[in-house]
């Protein structure tokens, strides 16, 4: 059998990659508020090392204090970085792969709050889509203090043992700000798109001849008044961008950010021939967007649309992806959901949806001489990752869940068209637990009584959150329903012409989207000025603009329902006003009115000789599977470790 096209050997100027796989520049807050990595930083770069990937960098890092956009972006601005990076740089090394620095100015995108600066730009053009501070228009003194601020950073790089510089031109930072028609409007001679950048590459060049130098660009902006393929090219051509060593193809901006991160609902690989638009370049050419598989990084590279793959959200799912799609086995599947770059604009560490240890590492685990036996509760994504984790710490362990399939409310979302990707976490997970040996007990309901009749001494509730519809006229109707029950068999029934989703969450959005792009009328009532406000803004991109440009969907927000009667929805605005809709479809309510009830009351009252503990939603620890699964790892740690009693 012939070698897969992922594992060959690639040069890039002075350095040789081990195989076709780069870890992308990801930030995930793992630095500190000054701009140095922490100890879990430093572990994950060697996980990705480990795990087989060729090229492995740190996050874009700031060149210049006020080109800072994160409060925990790594800094390069300063030679006190330098054993920070070091650290980085010796984690890769020790583990054969190369390491590589990305260098950025935030320009517009930079906010005073986080850096302390008043931002700058080519342009004094407000970065509203992360309501930004208005720019001062850099004059050319500082623009010449920049390009050596860059060269500088590359420098510092070196020093710390990095292999590899990119320049992030790319997604709406400052160099792409040069590049751009909405973000550059000079008429001096830096309105030449080009000519920033190509100072900047040469006196970066000149810094660290011994460096493989290369770029990141957006091919295109994702926005009618932004470049294009055929614009970048040309621009990058006149920049010099041939005499690099090579050119990692991206796309997007902020304002079209769902071509940075592209969600699950788009196809994999989706930037590939846009990249092999710009082999005419010269240099060999990397391409990012939704590489995650094997299969896909292997179809890019045997059709040589591009030279190597740039993967970001896979690697954060599982660190071994590469060893894994080399081995020809299973990594844990990234699902393209988004949250771990919505979360970055929390500040925290970013978690992921799939691997609890993203966030940070789990308390370590003892090894006793045995291990109770544990019944976990609610195989959603909190039941199945605490099965999973007790059975891999030692303990024989039983997963019960009341449906008839895995995955509890995620699973039922697993069948939107928004979340396409999910089935393969499900899938994945179902493999793992047989594995670990997990004796998995599907359709079976126990009560706290029945709860008190089982063998094992450890019992963990991931029964989820309880719900019930609210109490008002009308809504015991029988055309209202709990949209969580309701999709567990609401989908396989012949489409209504028209529904009412009442709650204009997540889940509520998220059915609305489906049922509209299905042909139905929808009304989607909210308390919120927003469909979907408790969802990140790159999550939400797709499904609240088709929500929005849709005839058929009526969006009632900042509202109530106070009523139901056949055919007619009575609703309360913010301001007291009173509506009465026409409405005759099914009524699927996303609103929990149910009192807030411990389960793990009512399962110790009937088994008072067990331990019992909730994880996830049902301890109030969840909202996104990310926390959920986190909570979950967490507190199966701490019973292995004789913590929970």
């Amino acid at each position: 059998m012939s070698e897969s096209p992922v594992a060959a050997p690639l040069r890039l100027g002075p350095v040789e990659l081990r195989n076709r796989v780069v870890a992308a520049p990801m930030e995930r807050n793992y630095c500190r508020p000054d701009g140095a990595p922490t100890d879990h930083y430093v572990r994950r770069i060697a996980a990705v090392a480990e795990g087989g990937t060729a090229l492995v960098y740190a996050e874009a890092s700031f060149v210049r204090a006020d080109g800072k956009a994160r409060p925990r972006q790594l800094a390069a601005d300063e030679d006190s970085a330098i054993p920070g990076l070091r650290r980085l740089a010796d984690a890769a090394h020790e583990a054969g792969a190369l390491f590589g620095m990305q260098l950025v100015h935030g320009g517009r995108l930079a906010k005073a709050t986080i850096s302390g600066y008043t931002p700058v730009a080519p342009s004094p053009v407000i970065a509203t889509v992360v309501d930004g501070d208005l720019p001062l228009e850099l004059d050319h003194d500082d623009i010449a203090d920049l390009v050596v601020r860059f060269a500088e950073a590359a420098r510092r790089s070196a020093d710390a043992g990095a292999d590899v510089i990119s320049l992030h031109a790319a997604h709406g930072y400052l160099l792409s700000q040069f590049l751009s028609p909405r973000t550059n409007r000079r008429a001096d001679s830096y309105g030449d798109p080009a000519r920033f950048l190509g100072e900047v590459i040469a006196a970066v060049r000149e810094a660290v001849p011994e460096l493989a130098l290369g770029i990141r660009v957006s091919a295109y902006e994702g926005l009618p008044d932004g470049l294009r393929i055929e614009d970048t090219v040309d621009i990058l051509d006149r920049a010099g961008v041939s005499e690099l060593d090579f050119i990692d193809v991206s796309a997007g901006c902020y304002e079209a950010g769902q071509w940075i991160t592209p969600p699950g609902e788009l196809p994999r690989g989706l930037h590939a021939e846009a990249a092999a638009r710009f082999r005419v370049l010269g240099p060999p050419v990397g391409v990012a967007g939704r590489i995650v598989d094997g299969e896909t990084a292997n179809k890019i590279l045997s059709r040589g649309q591009a030279d190597f793959v740039t993967v970001g959200r896979a690697l954060h799912a599982d660190p071994a992806w590469t060893r894994k799609v080399l081995d020809g086995t299973r990594p844990r599947p990234c699902i393209s959901c988004n949250y771990c770059t919505d979360r970055l604009r929390t500040g925290e560490p970013v978690g992921c949806a799939v691997w609890p240890e993203a966030a940070g590492s789990l308390p370590a685990v003892p090894t006793p001489a045995k291990r109770p036996d544990v019944l976990v509760v609610g195989a959603g994504p909190a039941g199945i990752e605490a099965a999973l984790t007790a059975a891999r710490n030692g303990h024989r362990t039983r997963l019960v869940e009341r449906r008839p399939v895995l995955g509890g409310a995620f699973g039922l979302a697993a069948r939107l068209a928004e979340y396409p990707e999910y089935h393969r976490i499900l899938d994945w997970q179902a493999t793992q637990l047989a594995e670990a040996k997990v004796t998995v007990e599907l359709d079976t309901e126990l009560s706290p009584a029945d709860i008190a009749g089982q063998p094992e001494d450890i019992v963990v509730l991931a029964t989820g959150t309880a719900r019930s519809v609210p109490d008002l006229p009308g809504a015991l109707s029988a055309r209202v329903h709990d949209l969580l029950a309701w999709l567990a068999d609401g989908l396989d029934r012949e489409l209504e012409d028209d529904y009412v989703v009442w709650g204009a969450d997540r889940d509520g959005t998220a059915v609305a989207d489906h049922l509209a792009a299905a042909g139905a009328a929808v009304t989607l009532i909210g308390t919120e000025p927003e469909p979907a406000h408790d969802v990140g803004a790159r999550a939400k991109i797709l499904p609240l603009a088709r929500l929005a440009t849709n005839p058929r969907v009526r969006l009632v927000l900042n509202a109530v329902v106070t009523a139901i009667e056949p055919g007619l929805i009575h609703v309360r605005d913010a301001a007291g006003e009173r509506t009465v809709l026409r409405a005759s479809g099914p009524v699927l309510v996303s609103v929990n009115a149910a009192d807030a009830v411990n389960p793990v009351t009512g399962v110790r009252a009937a088994a008072p000789g067990k331990t019992v503990v909730a994880v996830g939603d049902a301890a109030g620890q969840g909202g996104w599977s990310a926390l959920a699964i986190r909570h979950a790892a967490e507190t199966m740690h701490r019973f292995a470790g004789g913590t929970i009693a």
